[in-house]
């Protein structure tokens, strides 16, 4: 009995994570996690001081990643789909629900180290001072969405 009201907080939680983090990218399907990052060059391209070729270079590798990253997208739309028709159930099999909670697992991580090459092929054609210009956005960029972070912990 424990195991399954731990099974329906795991399920409540992950569904929850999942509709706060859901948005359109334009493609027709949700997108989850940050903005592609040709958006973000394009957006900062006169401040990171990139010419007309790089951002060429960016946009056919981000092009390339978005042809190459469906099937991921795919396999994980599936995987939480069985996920969520397992919880629709009126009384789950924990085991079966715990399985098919890896395998959605599997299914984000492999597509997290998809967008990971994509960005490492990105930074390729960068500059050493784009790429410290880039990180010096994303620490903006993480400080206005979620401050200065905890606060040390006591001595």
């Amino acid at each position: 009995m424990r195991k399954q009201r731990y099974a329906w907080i795991f399920a409540a939680a992950l569904f929850a994570a999942g509709a706060a983090t859901a948005g359109e990218d334009g493609s027709g399907r949700r997108h989850h996690g940050p903005p592609p990052i040709d958006r973000i060059l394009e957006k900062h391209a006169d401040a990171l001081g990139l010419d007309d070729a790089t951002l060429a270079q960016v946009r056919e590798i981000a092009a390339r990643a978005h042809t190459e990253d469906a099937p991921f997208h795919e396999e994980l739309r599936a995987e939480r789909e069985t996920l969520h028709a397992l919880l629709r159930q009126d009384a789950p099999d924990l085991d079966a629900v715990m399985k098919q909670a890896d395998a959605v697992g599997a299914a984000e991580t492999a597509l997290h180290k998809r967008r990971l090459e994509t960005l490492l092929a990105v930074r390729a054609v960068l500059t050493p001072e784009q790429r410290q210009g880039l990180v010096k956005i994303f620490e903006e960029k993480r400080k206005r969405m979620f401050g200065d972070g905890p606060p040390p912990p006591p001595e």
